[in-house]
């Protein structure tokens, strides 16, 4: 157990954290590393998954934490045993399969780490992810927009029975449950693991005359075009849910989400902070020196600048609420610019000529650099 990290260290809360706080540092940290989103390692990810997830199945549960508090990581191995408690009591595990569904993650994510699902009856169908790209103008501005998913529906052929003549029956494997039980002996420890029914998949029923259309599934896979609305200001990574959805539940649930992940193309001109943006603007030589008033694109349109004379290249002017809509929040944000001065390649005969007069009044080189040449 020495190797172990402590698991409030691992949440990153504190001892004597409540069980909504704990639920909440689970929520941002399996978001995180979950693996079908982490941009991080892969492997790395996966390890520190299972990590968070350990640790939140034993301070999620008052007696597991007792016990934790009480003897360490020893207290919680599943040989340990204190009264009526036993590590093989997963009390929680539907706050952890209710957590993974609202991420979108479905049920599979939980089978995966944790062996089986664990909860019967009627279950809510499994959340869809759906990846948009969008503009960075998009984003400002929010926007409907028509997505075609793929989805499962009932087939029509079977009327969802999987059969072809529409009938069923209970499954005698699991007793129409759609789970079993398995039992598993590792030295003196015995573990009892809830798995799917391998022989009628779940669905509790099996069927002697398969529809071949869903091949006794009783669903198909079919386009389906949902209305979505884009929220203003969102960036790139963030997710957004759309409420019923997502796939039907295959025994009587309500249907799962949409969840909608939103990339932002990059774009050729500005640069994004949050709410802010940032451009680099050419300006002439002429209206550095004498100041001007210059006209700068927005993600709203034509803005005009106010440039003094006597700008330097790479000055940066504010453009007060000319950025992004704060995501959640209110106002918006800012867009800088840095200004460019030009210097043109090629000039009229006039144009030098001018120049060159300049050039004699110049004496900008004089005072701090005028001791530096100066005959000895």
């Amino acid at each position: 157990m020495a190797d172990k990290r402590d698991y409030y260290e691992v949440l990153g809360v504190p001892k004597d954290a409540k069980a909504e706080d704990i639920k909440k540092a689970y929520r941002q940290l399996a978001r995180q590393y979950h693996p079908d989103v982490t941009k991080e390692d892969p492997k790395m990810a996966e390890e520190r998954f299972k990590e968070i997830s350990e640790a939140y199945e034993v301070l999620v549960d008052t007696e597991k934490r007792a016990v934790y508090d009480k003897y360490g990581h020893a207290g919680v191995q599943p040989q340990f045993r204190e009264g009526n408690f036993t590590w093989n009591d997963f009390s929680h595990a539907s706050d952890l399969g209710d957590i993974f569904g609202d991420m979108g993650f479905g049920g599979d994510l939980f089978d995966m780490f944790f062996g089986g699902g664990r909860r019967r009856g009627p279950r809510q169908g499994n959340n869809l992810r759906f990846d948009i790209e969008i503009t960075l103008e998009e984003a400002s501005l929010g926007m409907e927009k028509e997505v075609t998913v793929p989805i499962s529906s009932k087939c029509e052929d079977c009327d969802g029975t999987g059969s072809k003549s529409k009938r069923s029956t209970r499954c005698q494997a699991c007793g129409g449950q759609g789970q079993v039980q398995r039992v598993e002996r590792r030295g003196p420890v015995q573990y009892a693991n809830i798995v799917t029914c391998p022989t009628c998949r779940g669905l509790g029923k099996v069927v002697s005359d398969p529809c071949p259309k869903c091949n006794a599934i009783g669903y198909v896979r079919k386009s389906k075009t949902i209305s979505i609305t884009v929220p203003k200001g969102v960036d790139s990574g963030m997710t957004f849910r759309v409420p019923g959805a997502g796939e039907p539940s295959h025994n009587g649930g309500p249907p799962g989400d949409l969840l909608v992940v939103v990339h932002v193309k990059e774009h050729e001109l500005y640069k994004r902070d949050g709410a802010n943006i940032y451009m680099n603007w050419p300006i002439g030589f002429a209206e550095a020196a004498l100041g001007a008033k210059v006209e700068v694109p927005t993600l709203y349109g034509q803005a005009e600048l106010s440039v003094p004379s006597g700008t330097q290249t790479d000055t940066v002017f504010r453009l007060k609420g000319s950025g992004l809509e704060v995501f959640g929040g209110r106002g918006k944000g800012d867009q800088f610019v840095q200004v460019k001065i030009q210097v043109p390649k090629k000039l009229t005969t006039e144009q030098k000529e001018l120049l060159r007069k300049f050039a004699e009044l110049d004496d900008t080189k004089k005072g701090f650099f005028s001791r530096f040449t100066h005959s000895k």
